[in-house]
């Protein structure tokens, strides 16, 4: 880390602050707003390829492992038990990030930045890697291996998370994160207690996720805030959607179960909410969030 306020163009603090002490005042704001920028394209482009990764495999289409399809003595699990786990496990996972992300911030918040964004891509390859892992862990019916990688990237995922405190006031971040689990808790409801099929609509959300992702990458070279604008709009919608889908789909394989253990079906579905809330709370903050 730098010691001097004025080396901040070399790896130092001012950049970030928009006030630096040596006249470059705006240099360092346009520094922090490419930053910024670089910041949600990060986040746009690497949850959402970490969703896609976990939805490659889906025991709801019928592609359960040949181990699960011989273990098909229809083992059958109450709704409560397999909801109530599955809803500990993405507490649990939450609450590792967010320790995780205070503990990095508390301590050395920079050491991520000092390198621009090339940490920030590794890590991004880093966690898809373990979401492509988990799911196989899961497809193979392996709850230790599963619940050992799903720590692990709960973990990593707050060591990528923890930049935002640079970048929004901690006042915004609360209060995003709390109105985040209101609406993720009214869309979960939702999708726990309709009638109504929602494996077509499921498939319409994939189909937008795939076009944002898209759109996001041309973004990256176009530079347009108001097609940033437009895509954190329909990421809202897409990921409000997908908790409702999800929901559901953690409720039809409960019902459904192709020989899967509880901790396996719970784990699942817990990953899938994980990244839905995460998905869902990120682009709440990018367009409500209080910038530093």
């Amino acid at each position: 880390m730098p010691n001097d306020y004025n080396d901040y163009n070399n790896g130092g603090y001012n950049n970030y602050s928009g006030n630096g002490n040596d006249g470059n005042s705006g240099n360092s704001s346009q520094y922090y707003f490419d930053q910024n920028n670089n910041y949600n394209n990060y986040y746009q482009n690497s949850y959402n390829a970490q969703y896609a990764a976990q939805n490659s495999w889906d025991p709801m289409r019928g592609n359960a492992s040949p181990y699960a399809a011989a273990q098909q003595q229809t083992m059958r699990y109450s709704m409560k038990d397999v909801m109530a786990r599955t809803f500990l496990f993405m507490t649990i996972a939450l609450l590792l990030t967010a320790i995780t992300s205070l503990a990095v911030y508390t301590t050395n918040p920079y050491f991520l930045i000092q390198n621009g964004m090339t940490t920030f891509w590794v890590l991004a390859i880093v966690e898809i890697g373990i979401v492509i892992g988990a799911t196989f862990a899961m497809k193979a019916n392996n709850a230790m291996l599963s619940g050992v990688l799903f720590v692990a990237y709960s973990i990593i995922n707050g060591l990528t998370l923890s930049v935002i405190f640079l970048v929004y006031t901690e006042g915004s971040i609360a209060k995003v994160f709390f109105l985040t689990a209101g609406l993720f808790g009214v869309m979960a409801i939702v999708g726990f207690t309709t009638d109504r099929d929602l494996t077509s609509f499921g498939t319409l959300l994939m189909i937008g996720l795939f076009g944002i992702i898209i759109a996001s990458i041309i973004n990256i070279f176009l530079k347009s805030s108001g097609l940033d604008y437009i895509l954190c709009i329909l990421g809202i919608a897409i990921f409000l959607g997908l908790t409702a889908y999800d929901t559901q789909k953690i409720k039809k394989l409960a019902m459904n179960n192709p020989g899967y253990s509880l901790s396996v079906i719970a784990m699942y579905g817990a990953l899938e909410l994980y990244l839905d809330f995460i998905n869902l709370f990120l682009r709440l903050l990018q367009l409500l969030g209080k910038k530093n």
